[in-house]
């Protein structure tokens, strides 16, 4: 191999790990979300049964 050829391997595998880390943001900021939604969801659930308890 010719120190071209390296270099050209060399910014390949760095994008294949830029891709990769950002595919893993993406999923981590959307599990956040999903996560935040599920949590109002859960906690208007609990507040609509403390008031039909309340009734």
């Amino acid at each position: 191999m010719d120190s071209g050829s390296l270099a050209d391997m060399s910014w390949r595998a760095f994008a294949l790990v830029a891709l990769i880390a950002g595919g893993l943001v993406w999923a981590f900021v959307f599990f956040l979300r999903r996560n935040n939604k599920d949590l109002e969801s859960l906690e208007e659930t609990l507040a609509d049964d403390r008031k039909e308890g309340d009734s």
